[in-house]
């Protein structure tokens, strides 16, 4: 009786070793990192000040920052508009997508640039950046600059934000003569 137990136990345990190999192996999880969103809007927009007063203010059709360390995007459509130290309108920028840093300092625009300053003075660019600290507006792309009495056309600019002042590189002029 003791070797039919101990040959049934020996078989049990064959059995139970061939079940286990048998049995299908747990699944193991897999786990994608992906960089979750931070902050995710539509129809975004926001007033970028210094010192109280208001620079700029902007609007997109959406917005992304996927990090308080990495520049926020925004895309479907961006408009800016660029205020004096008065507080008064001096020109506004149309573009397709753009993104700023965290401190908003510096922010770039891409895709179909213009500028329209309150003189008419109109600036298209395919980019350009705009440093809050110093007013200023710059891109190394090809610019067009029209004005009532002619158009510039150059490679790189560095111009203020009511593109009253600009430096062109590489310029090509076209002066418009007058009608007597």
């Amino acid at each position: 009786m003791c070797r039919f137990l101990k040959k049934a136990a020996e078989v049990l345990l064959c059995i139970f070793c061939i079940l286990c190999a048998c049995a299908p192996a747990d699944r193991i999880e897999q786990t994608v990192k992906e960089t979750p969103v931070n902050r995710e809007m539509w129809h975004w927009s926001t007033r970028i000040t210094d010192r109280g007063k208001s620079r700029a203010q902007v609007w997109a059709g959406s917005f992304q920052q996927m990090s308080e360390n990495e520049p926020a995007r925004f895309s479907d459509g961006v408009r800016v508009v660029f205020f004096n130290s008065q507080g008064d309108t001096v020109s506004s920028l149309s573009a397709e997508r753009g993104q700023i840093n965290a401190s908003g300092d510096d922010m770039q625009v891409f895709g179909s640039v213009v500028v329209v300053a309150r003189d008419c003075t109109q600036l298209q660019t395919d980019s350009l950046r705009w440093q809050r600290d110093e007013d200023r507006i710059m891109g190394e792309g090809h610019v067009m600059i029209s004005r009532p009495d002619g158009t510039e056309t150059g490679v790189g600019f560095n111009a203020s934000s009511d593109l009253k002042q600009w430096t062109l590189m590489f310029v090509n002029t076209q002066m418009r003569r007058k009608k007597p």
